[in-house]
């Protein structure tokens, strides 16, 4: 009998250990994008980052170079994770982004690596620049990689945001993460080629260029429709509501007019507050002002496939002031248009439906108080 105590004693030490090591590899789960809107939501995405980001901070030290590229992966993908959902993106990559950031955690804890080519399938990242993708992928096989290990997986991350640029950003607008991925590009085939010297970097397969085709030109009546487009950019919207005023509607109807006879536009709405009140309930109000509009457009024969909604509530003014007119040049839902590659789709910013708020009526002034005079008595003679 005696000697059973100590052997139980040893068991549950053992058992401990592992149960402990289970509970610190599980990792949370990122709040649903729809429900993003409240600070305590905010404050456990934010916990759920962190906390991956510490169990990567694990492997700070591994020097062999398939684990130090999983490891530089799993930190570009965290990352972007991060950034993007401090920017409110709802295109569905900050949940693809922790997802492979997670995946990559549990490979280096499992005492594996991730050596084979990513998917190019990735939410709100459409796939650019196969050349470098190549690139990338052919170091992996290589023995450059102990050179080059680092900066081919913050390559492929580059990539990935350059795509996600691509579409939010209007062809004229500075592209710096394509900008940055090309010089990265340019930099690991430097690395590559001092690192293994007299051993050629292996090549992807050269595919045949197909012919280059001049891009149609956009027709004259959708070049003077997307004109029509540029002045109908915005609509406001009175204090704390989300309701389409009739100087809106107004602005929306040609919307609905030029959109219609110009299939090839799409328009993003964003929905925008002025800076009073609080983070999480002007992110949920501007997303009821962009659906607003949304379903304003809808109702009157625009495919809802040609429309996408986002907020970024109070973060984002076109107003500095504190007075009314610069609260409701803020109370506003942006419209950006997409459409034919070559065609302008710059907008401008339209003030005819500012709502602005009334004064509060001032309480009236007190009135001088009424005194009630004593009772006369009346003597008895």
């Amino acid at each position: 009998m005696r000697r059973s105590v100590p052997l139980l004693l040893v068991a549950l030490m053992a058992a401990f250990p592992a149960a402990t090591g289970r509970a610190q590899t599980a990792t949370a789960e990122l709040t649903p994008e729809r429900w993003r809107i409240t600070d305590p939501a905010i404050a456990r995405d934010r916990a759920a980052l962190d906390g991956l980001g510490l169990r990567l901070a694990a492997f700070d030290t591994v020097a062999a170079p398939g684990r130090l590229y999983t490891r530089a992966l799993a930190q570009a993908w965290l990352t972007l994770a991060g950034d993007e959902y401090a920017m409110n993106d709802r295109s569905g990559l900050v949940d693809d982004a922790f997802a492979r950031a997670s995946a990559l955690v549990a490979t280096l804890e499992s005492r594996h690596v991730m050596l084979s080519p990513q998917s190019r399938e990735i939410a709100g990242s459409p796939s650019i620049r196969p050349d470098l993708w190549k690139l990338a992928d052919s170091l992996k096989r290589t023995a450059a990689l102990r050179c080059v290990a680092e900066d081919v997986a913050r390559l492929e991350v580059t990539l990935v945001r350059a795509g996600h640029e691509a579409t939010i950003c209007r062809p004229e607008d500075p592209h710096p993460h394509a900008l940055a991925a090309t010089a990265q590009g340019a930099r690991v085939r430097t690395l590559a080629d001092e690192c293994v010297l007299h051993v050629p970097v292996a090549a992807a397969p050269v595919e045949a260029p197909l012919p280059e085709t001049a891009p149609a030109p956009v027709p004259e009546a959708v070049r003077a429709a997307l004109v029509r487009l540029s002045a109908l950019g915005n609509v406001h919207f009175d204090l704390n509501a989300e309701t389409i005023s009739a100087a809106s509607a107004t602005v929306l109807d040609s919307v609905v007019s030029v959109m219609g006879s110009v299939p090839q536009v799409r328009a993003t709405l964003i929905g925008h507050t002025d800076p009073r009140g609080s983070v999480a309930y002007n992110l949920a109000l501007g997303h009821r002002r962009a659906s607003a509009v949304r379903d304003y457009l809808t109702q009157r024969g625009v495919d809802a496939g040609r429309l996408t909604i986002g907020s970024q509530g109070k973060t984002t003014l076109v107003a500095m002031g504190a007075d009314a007119r610069d609260y409701a040049l803020n109370r506003r839902v942006e419209i950006q248009y997409s459409g034919p590659i070559d065609a302008q789709l710059s907008v401008r910013r339209q003030e005819g439906d500012l709502q602005i708020e009334r004064p509060r009526p001032k309480a009236p002034a007190p009135g001088p108080r009424r005194t009630r005079s004593a009772p006369k008595v009346k003597r008895l003679r």
